[in-house]
């Protein structure tokens, strides 16, 4: 039987094997994600067979991470677009109710069903949607966290700018103040 001095490739892919030139300290030391920012064109993003090494792996990955950014501002405000068109607004003047601290002027936009009973809101078809919609929101959200998360410079700026993009394409299509439904930012 032979033994090699260099890294086996078997079935645990980069995992070094643990050798007379490999002390403990080593393995744990090659094993560790980098947690500061880097500019490398190394990186295993989110998934073992998605690793790139070349400056063109990196730069097409930073270019599917973009447009998955942007993608991620637009399923937000679409489904925000969708919540509206299937809600109405009523609009309550509050110019009498001083006791709150609010002016004279201002009023208050109240989202409510369309008098439907809680049973028929939750059994339809755009309440499904919405609800797939938001699971395929919160997973894109933790996709994007973990690629930043690599500290990879190249791969956080392509989630930045690409969320930036995403916003100055769609955002301004609605008006709020507060997203409840946000979660990584």
């Amino acid at each position: 039987m032979n033994h090699d001095n260099h890294h086996h490739h078997g079935s645990h892919g980069d995992m070094p094997t643990m050798n007379a030139t490999h002390s403990p300290t080593t393995m744990v030391h090659m094993m560790m994600m980098k947690m500061y920012f880097h500019a490398s064109k190394d990186a295993t993003i989110l998934f073992e067979d998605w690793k790139v090494d070349t400056v063109g792996g990196i730069v097409a990955s930073c270019i599917g991470i973009f447009v998955l950014a942007a993608l991620y501002e637009g399923l937000k405000v679409f489904r925000e677009v969708m919540k509206r068109r299937y809600s109405y607004l009523v609009s309550v003047d509050l110019s009498e109710t001083k006791t709150y601290g609010i002016g004279p002027s201002q009023t208050t936009v109240v989202t409510e069903s369309r008098g439907q009973s809680p049973r028929s809101r939750i059994f339809n078809w755009h309440h499904f949607l919405q609800t797939f919609l938001h699971v395929v929101q919160v997973t894109v959200s933790y996709f994007l966290m973990l690629i930043f998360m690599t500290y990879n410079v190249w791969l956080c700026l392509a989630v930045v700018l690409g969320a930036g993009f995403g916003y100055f394409v769609f955002g301004w299509m609605i008006n709020k103040v507060v997203d409840i439904y946000e979660h990584c930012h």
